[in-house]
């Protein structure tokens, strides 16, 4: 079952779909703020990617109908904590979108986060960019076994302190993958605007320090701005319209990205088939630290 089918502002819930019915997972139902909207994503998730499915405009009577396994919260982040609350009292599994849920103390997502754990259910956060980093080794070798320094720039279409929780969990979810779980230290912000926050900090961790830059600007031009560098080494991504293929260039060379959300559909259903439980240190990890991100700010 799909919460938010359609792309009104940003929104993946159709591509999501698309992505887990390529891989033959029957989308039983759709969610929606009202029966016309429902109807309209429904039309186009038919006439697009031949997917029928039906429609609901309240979660809990989608539920109590479908008796779903797996639950895909693609609605804006401001609804997730409510819907995550609903979706872990069933037995349900759940891929949200990001930002998990905010906003929310560290607190109450470390308890929605462990009725997940508790019940055996996986929750898993979308957060595609990790699986960039095969392409980073194409343009530019291994990963190296010390990284030192990580910047990230986005271009979120939000304005002010909501540019933190629509982006920041791309930046947290890579310096995770790459140096695994920490903390971001020393937080400061360099410059700040509605349309411009560059966000700097030390990302403590088990084997050191990585010195990190979150740079997000707001932009008119689509496709949008979007690179990473990596002890210096610089990425960026670009996107071939109208077909929307994307690349990763540097060092005068270019790799193909496969499609990021068919990649993150392929993740969460390997880990359903094999079993995996919630990585509840994981996503305490990223909520903890966009907290101390957001809290930045300048009041």
């Amino acid at each position: 079952m799909l919460v938010g089918a359609r792309t009104v502002r940003q929104g993946t819930g159709p591509f999501l779909a698309a992505a887990l019915h390529g891989q033959g997972v029957i989308v039983s139902g759709i969610v929606g703020t009202s029966a016309s909207t429902v109807a309209e994503a429904a039309a186009a998730l038919k006439a697009k990617y031949g997917i029928s499915t039906r429609g609901y405009s309240d979660l809990a009577e989608a539920m109590r109908a479908e008796q779903p396994d797996i639950v895909v919260l693609c609605s804006p982040w401001q609804y997730h904590e409510a819907q995550l609350k609903q979706v872990a009292g069933s037995a349900c599994h759940c891929l949200v979108e990001k930002p998990l849920l905010w906003p929310a103390s560290p607190g109450a997502a470390a308890e929605l986060i462990g009725q997940f754990e508790t019940s055996g259910r996986l929750l898993q956060m979308v957060a595609q960019w990790p699986y960039a980093l095969r392409q980073f080794e194409t343009l530019y070798g291994p990963l190296p076994d010390h990284i030192d320094s990580f910047e990230m720039r986005l271009s979120p279409i939000s304005l002010g302190p909501h540019m933190v929780p629509d982006a920041a969990p791309h930046f947290l979810s890579l310096l995770h993958a790459l140096v695994g779980p920490g903390d971001c230290r020393d937080v400061s912000i360099a410059q700040s605007g509605q349309d411009r926050l560059t966000t700097k900090c030390r990302y403590e961790h088990a084997g050191g320090t990585v010195e990190s830059v979150l740079d997000l600007q707001t932009v008119a031009e689509r496709p949008r701005p979007a690179w990473i560098a990596i002890n210096g080494q610089r990425a960026e991504r670009r996107v071939q319209l109208p077909d929307y293929h994307q690349f990763l260039v540097g060092k005068g060379r270019q790799a193909a990205l496969p499609d990021p959300l068919a990649e993150v559909a392929t993740d969460f259903l390997g880990k359903l088939d094999s079993g995996a439980a919630t990585d509840g240190p994981l996503l305490n990890s990223l909520h903890r630290n966009l907290c101390l991100l957001a809290n930045a700010w300048p009041q």
